[in-house]
């Protein structure tokens, strides 16, 4: 049977969730999850949740979906045992780390990959399976189809969001909040900038007469596909709000109970329960409903261009548990005549107290069978409501006082019975990951990389003194890397004495999985020199191609500490690239702990989010993804905020968009600084910039790199930016 999972964050949440008809909870603690500014439970409210929601057979899985810094993980490790010592059945994770950690501290918790992992294909689920993982979060952006798919071949139990608000971009690769305020998204502290308005241009010229939430997508309601959904295999159906009220939770929950039920009936059935859930779901909290993603049929009207607050509706509904558990009882007497009361469940479970009291005959008032009722059925706040009651001998005298204690006694066994037989779901198998011995080479030259997506910027690169030239993966120009680009740039960087590198996809999915790898072996034949993963799923393809060129870490698996750092380089990557979010101090405890080379991204525009959902075809083309004539190509576009802000907007070969920073990164007057940090590369992002800008940068850094020329900082220079080097993030 199909699990519901519901949102909480509070208790109050938790209890309404298993009042509505919720299988499984998930929630939050007070830290280490990305729902910073919920209420989030406390470690008494946690425990009373497990023990809650166990009794009624409802799984509860705990948030700690952030990326941890090295600062945080003792704390992480403290926090981690709890969680496995109050018996809850998941963690939900982005960070590797703390897989890692969670496998040293605390092995029986078993593990769910976040869609913070930006996991979109059978590959990456196949990777967490690999690595330990029991269920695995898809991206919201796949349709129907490829989950079909994912859920027909996958190993592990599939968990797929059904309702709720969503990202505009894929999760665990949106730093537009972080970039701009300095609150991330990987910390659970967004502050939702993809809820402002926005102005598209085209070449500087507006093509909108009004500003508009070009970024704000509607609510995700999944009613249409559960039938099928549920036909594919998904496992566990997740529903978003852990920022929502009781209303919210018990509308939401209630209606997919309802329609989840009815899909095992008849079609009469099938039909009313839709009706009926829908209508619960037009009260809910919404900011008018889509389910684009799971038709493929992604456009303008996916997005809310207006009132991306939504509708808030009246909390008017009762919060908390009000359903009770049935049971059973039995008063008699022991073998040695001690009265006794025995309690059960309809599932079996059994607990029998005696009392020190040996019942007589009564003179005036026996305890007759509706006493007793009366006296055991004073069940209060227990999660117990007594259906029925026998009596042995309904001539015996039983003062109330005893049959009260007998009763509290049995209770709290039953309870315990019921706890002790629950089956907490296993641990997934541990993956040997075996990091190699540290080689410390402390007078190494830093190397000077470059990402370019034409073959006349890796000339140029190549030219001015890159050592190693990244190449392929996501272009900027909406056309993919063929055969003779691969070949052309690997001649023009050998020729040079430069190495090219192959970079992959942050997103790879389904649909795109076979072009990606052809892209792989078009790159391996044209005599690449290593290979660059930018998501989970590229290891397993790798694995499966049988490469064994050297690989790296690329910056968008968010690579935040030097636990995931070591991570990864058991998985077999020489060097990683940090997260672009890491400071420069964390760079270097990066370095200093985990021994393995960083990588740090130095110059160039960064990628503030990345979408499947199409601005340019929704507002400057036909309004629709599928069919759109290709207007991308037809000019520059960017978004303009209201701060008068231009961020560039560029879409890459599989018609996703990436919008780009306002700003350029530049660390050019830090050099030193990245020196005496232990930095081991340094790159510059040249996608989409022409060969003589991708020329100059080369130059100014190759030259410090040489140690011909020192930068000396003067006045900051307002025009560019320093990116999260100096300034950390919530």
């Amino acid at each position: 049977m199909a699990e519901l999972l519901a949102p909480a964050g509070s208790l109050e949440n938790v209890l309404t969730a298993i009042d509505a008809g919720a299988d499984a909870v998930y929630f939050g603690g007070k830290g280490f999850n990305a729902r910073k500014f919920a209420h989030n439970l406390d470690d008494a409210e946690i425990g009373q949740a497990v023990r809650t929601a166990h009794l009624f057979g409802v799984k509860v899985y705990v948030t700690v979906n952030i990326l941890m810094a090295d600062t945080e993980l003792e704390a992480l490790s403290a926090y981690l045992q709890r969680l496995d010592s109050f018996g809850v059945d998941g963690i939900i994770v982005q960070d590797l780390a703390v897989a890692a950690l969670a496998r040293k501290v605390a092995p029986n918790l078993p593990l769910h990959g976040s869609t913070q992992m930006t996991v979109a294909d059978l590959d990456g689920v196949r990777f967490l399976e690999a690595n330990g993982f029991t269920q695995a979060v898809l991206s919201r952006e796949l349709s129907a189809q490829e989950i079909r798919f994912i859920c027909s071949q996958s190993s592990i139990p599939i968990e797929v969001f059904i309702h709720g608000a969503s990202c505009m971009a894929y999760s665990g690769q949106c730093l537009m909040s972080s970039f701009l305020g300095g609150r991330s998204g990987n910390r659970g502290a967004c502050a939702q900038p993809c809820r402002q308005p926005y102005t598209l241009l085209c070449d500087g010229e507006p093509v909108m007469k009004h500003e508009a939430y070009v970024l704000s997508l509607k609510d995700l309601k999944s009613l249409d596909y559960m039938d099928e959904l549920l036909d594919a295999g998904v496992t566990s159906f997740k529903i978003e709000g852990r920022m929502k009220g009781d209303t919210y939770v018990r509308t939401v929950v209630s209606a997919y109970r309802k329609v989840i039920d009815a899909h095992y009936q008849s079609p009469q059935q099938r039909k009313a329960a839709h009706r009926e859930a829908a209508a619960l779901l037009e009260s809910a909290f919404n900011r008018s409903y889509q389910a684009d993603f799971l038709g493929n049929c992604v456009s303008c009207h996916t997005l809310a261009e207006r009132n991306p607050s939504g509708r808030q509706t009246a909390d008017d509904v009762v919060g908390g548990l009000t359903r009770k558990l049935s049971i059973y009882g039995h008063v008699d007497v022991a073998e040695d005549g001690n009265l006794r009361l025995t309690l059960w469940d309809e599932n079996g479970h059994t607990a029998s107290t005696v009392a020190d009291f040996q019942p007589e005959p009564a003179r005036q008032r026996p305890a007759t069978a509706d006493y007793v009722q009366g006296q055991v059925g004073r069940l209060g706040d227990t999660p117990f409501v007594l259906a029925s009651v026998t009596v042995w001998d309904e001539t015996k005298m039983i003062p109330a006082s005893v049959l009260n204690g007998l009763r509290r006694q049995a209770v709290q066994a039953l309870i315990d019975s019921i706890l002790a037989d629950y089956p907490r779901p296993a641990a997934g198998k541990s993956p040997a990951w075996q990091v190699p011995d540290r080689t410390d080479e402390p007078d190494q030259a830093m190397q000077l990389i470059v990402r370019c997506d034409s073959v006349d910027g890796v000339a140029a690169a190549v030219a001015h003194g890159a050592d190693i030239i990244l190449f392929g993966g996501e272009s900027y120009h909406h056309h993919p890397f063929g055969t003779k680009a691969w070949q052309a740039a690997v001649q023009a960087a050998h020729e040079q004495g430069a190495a090219l590198w192959a970079a992959t996809p942050r997103i790879v999915r389904e649909e795109h999985r076979a072009a990606v790898q052809n892209e792989l072996e078009r790159a391996i034949a044209a005599g690449i020199d290593g290979i660059y993963v930018g998501a989970m799923a590229v290891f397993t393809m790798l694995e499966d191609l049988n490469v064994t060129l050297p690989v790296r870490a690329d910056w968008s698996l968010n690579i935040f500490n030097s636990q995931a750092a070591q991570v990864y380089t058991a998985l077999g990557c020489t060097a990683v690239t940090a997260s672009v979010e890491a400071t420069l101090r964390q760079m270097k405890d990066m370095v200093r702990q985990s021994g393995c080379p960083i990588e740090a991204v130095v110059q160039g525009r960064a990628e503030m989010m990345v979408t499947e959902s199409c601005v340019i075809s929704s507002f400057a083309g036909k309004g629709q993804k599928k069919g759109c004539p290709g207007v991308c190509a037809r000019g520059a576009y960017a978004l303009r905020d209201r701060r008068d802000e231009t961020f560039p907007v560029v879409t890459d070969q599989y018609c996703r968009n990436h919008i780009l920073n306002s700003r350029d990164l530049d660390m050019a007057p830090y050099y030193k600084d990245l020196r005496r940090a232990g930095i081991a590369a340094i790159r510059i992002e040249g996608r989409g910039r022409n060969p003589q800008w991708i020329g100059q940068q080369v130059s100014r850094y190759r030259r410090l790199c040489d140690g011909t020329e020192t930068m000396l900082l003067g006045k900051e220079d307002q025009t560019v930016t320093r990116g999260h080097f100096f300034h950390g993030i919530l």
